[in-house]
Formats: C-alpha cells, structure tokens, sequence
C-alpha cells in the first residue's frame, strides 16, 4: 500500500500547483506530514514571498499493485508556510526539479520519481541556471526528507491494473538547470 499526501501551493495569477509525494504506509500520517513540513519549511526561504504552500490534512491510501483505492487518511496538525524572499518570482512555468532516486530498475530504466518547486525568485537565477546556494539549501533539505525516516517513495503506477510498485527513496539529486512542468497527473 502506499499512501499519497499532496502539498498545495497558491501564488498569484496562477492556478493552485499540486506536489503530489508518496510515503510508505507504515510511519504514522502525523510523522509524515511532520517531516513534509520541516522540508517545506527548509525550501520555502529559497521561494519568493507571493507564494504560500499548504500540505493537505487528508488523502488516499491506494493498492501500489493495482492502483485501487483502499482508504482514506485524515490528520489535522497545520503544515503550511509561505515563501520567504521579498524578490519577485520567476515565470510560473520554470521551476525547480528535484529528482527522487531508488535503487529498483523497471523496465530497464532506475526507478525516479520528481517534485517540482513553484515560486523561485528572480535571484535563482544564475547565468540561466538555477544559483548554486540555492540549489544547495533544496538538496540538503530533500536530502533531509529522505533520511527522515518519513518513508518517502516513488510509485511506479501499475499498467493496466497491475505491475505497479512503491519504492524506497535512497538520494534525492536537484537539477542545476530549471525545469518546465507540462502537465500534471492526479
């Protein structure tokens, strides 16, 4: 099983952004979304101050196999912030990537999952690229995520109805080029 907790971000002149995260369904919610926090929290000072991110307080559990819903969690404890730079954003379309990476081939291919970051100011940029102090304070907080013991993974979504599996995130790696989020699954 595999549990889906998504963050919500509002910033203005756009539509809610959506960071969908899966976790293992062992940790307790309130652990998870604790831990969530606290890696928010450690970003969002590298975000401009119009944008607010909140995780939200319930959500699915789903058979990682098939995909079949298989519950619902809920757990109250406010997980919100805000960005903390006084610097205007960037376009909403460039954001940053990090990557999720685990130790599982699937299809020949090392099993990744993504989360993109809303609302970088203009000073992440770097001669086109995302500054490295910047990129520094994301991955030392994914990496904290990581190891926080919240149970982080990525879901390989099954292919119709089944074959899918949730896997353990063991590093997580932040792109130093910005990355554009197309669309979005949910």
């Amino acid at each position: 099983m595999v549990r889906e907790i998504i963050t919500e971000w509002t910033g203005p002149g756009s539509s809610p952004k959506l960071s969908i995260m899966y976790f293992d369904e062992t940790p307790t919610i309130a652990s998870q979304r604790a831990a969530l926090g606290t890696f928010w929290n450690a970003v969002d000072a590298n975000v401009s101050n119009l944008f607010a991110w909140q995780v939200r307080s319930e959500g699915r559990e789903l058979d990682d196999a098939t995909g079949a819903l298989t519950g619902f969690w809920n757990e109250n404890t406010a997980q919100a912030g805000a960005g903390g730079s006084p610097t205007a954003p960037v376009a909403d379309a460039t954001q940053a990537l990090i990557q999720w990476l685990t130790s599982s081939i699937i299809g020949g291919r090392r099993l990744r999952g993504r989360t993109f970051v809303p609302g970088l100011p203009q000073t992440a940029i770097s001669t086109g690229s995302l500054a490295s102090g910047i990129r520094t304070a994301i991955d030392t907080a994914a990496d904290a995520l990581v190891s926080s013991g919240a149970g982080l993974q990525v879901w390989h979504r099954p292919q119709n109805g089944a074959g899918g599996s949730a896997v353990a995130v063991s590093a997580a790696s932040v792109w130093s080029e910005f990355a554009v989020q197309r669309g979005r699954r949910g």
